[in-house]
């Protein structure tokens, strides 16, 4: 990790998919390869496969099926893998007999040096390994900087033109398989120039999995919980924006799910960092404040390494945002992998 460069991905749709895959061939190629020997047993590769998902995102966000299409290409690996692997939070709700133990812990503040969105990125251990940070320089757009697996479009990110989204799973809202997915929201918010065209396009697309969204930019942060019934604002607390892996402010709620969330300790691990975060963020704390909570791993809010744990923190980022945008990228976790600052190309 300590060696990691930022992969270039520039032109069109195609050509920045293939710049991502052949540049990152051998990771993308692991990554799937773990994550089909995982799936494998669930079937969920056939049910992502056979679900509308790719035909929505055909629809509304074209350039995108364009982008898998390059990546698959520029790997060398079957296209429906590619698309299939994008749809990762889709898959936890479809297949709901394998609700995992972990989360992400997000969080955000308006200090006198400008907004800040930050966020550890917790995911399946055996993502691990995969991680990429990709500059994307598309035809039309800014510029952007995002956290990724190999092969998956993105997992957060921010843009040039100071747009940030963090990100964290919401398995006991309702999903819709005829929504948008996560993946492709996410490159849809950093589409836009602006935070208030960041949330216009947060509620008026029809989303296929809970999942709360922090978006901000120099003029603040706000904080959306989405699901099938659309998208719901929730308050900040003081100023800052706190927010796990149970929903504060939608109602929108799969009975099922959250029962067995509920039973696994899920929701119980999710509230349990929310109150520690809540307790260590002053509402006027710095961004290097945020980064020192989040690498905690007492709550855990940081997830460690452990062999027989189901998940670890995958990375870390920190999006500084009043004036022009800087990122921090810690592609790991604390004290095996280095904070980057891919900085813009122009």
């Amino acid at each position: 990790m300590a060696g990691m460069t930022v992969i270039e991905c520039a032109g069109s749709p195609l050509e920045m998919g293939r710049a991502h895959g052949e540049q990152a061939r051998p990771v993308v190629r692991r990554a799937l390869e773990a994550w089909r020997e995982v799936t494998a047993p669930s079937g969920v590769a056939g049910l992502l496969t056979g679900s509308p998902l790719l035909g929505t995102v055909r629809r509304l966000r074209p350039e995108l099926a364009d982008e898998l299409r390059g990546i698959a290409e520029g790997a060398g690996v079957p296209f429906e893998d590619v698309a299939a692997y994008n749809w990762m939070d889709e898959g936890w709700w479809m297949r709901r007999r394998h609700l995992r133990e972990h989360g992400c812990s997000v969080v955000g503040g308006q200090p006198a040096g400008g907004p800040y969105l930050a966020q550890n990125m917790d995911l399946p251990a055996f993502m691990d390994g995969s991680q990429l940070v990709l500059r994307l320089r598309p035809q039309d757009g800014p510029e952007q900087v995002v956290l990724t697996s190999a092969g998956l479009l993105a997992l957060t990110g921010v843009n040039a033109a100071g747009v940030a989204v963090c990100v964290n799973t919401l398995d006991m809202l309702s999903g819709d398989p005829y929504g948008l997915p996560v993946a492709a929201v996410i490159r849809g918010v950093l589409a836009r120039r602006d935070r208030a065209a960041a949330v216009a396009f947060l509620r008026g697309v029809d989303h296929a999995s809970g999942q709360h969204y922090a978006v901000g930019d120099a003029s603040g942060i706000e904080s959306l919980e989405c699901s099938a019934a659309g998208a719901v604002p929730v308050p900040l607390r003081e100023g800052r924006l706190i927010h796990t892996n149970h929903p504060l402010a939608s109602d929108d709620l799969d009975a099922g799910a959250l029962d067995r969330l509920r039973e696994t300790g899920s929701v119980r691990d999710s509230e349990n960092r929310l109150r520690f975060l809540d307790a260590a963020l002053r509402p006027d704390g710095t961004p290097g404040e945020a980064e020192t909570a989040l690498a905690d791993d007492t709550v855990p809010i940081c997830v460690p390494g452990v062999p027989e744990w189901p998940t670890r923190t995958f990375g870390s980022v920190v999006y500084e945002l009043g004036g022009t945008p800087r990122a921090r990228i810690r592609p790991g976790l604390p004290g095996r992998a280095q904070w980057l600052e891919p900085g813009w190309a122009g």
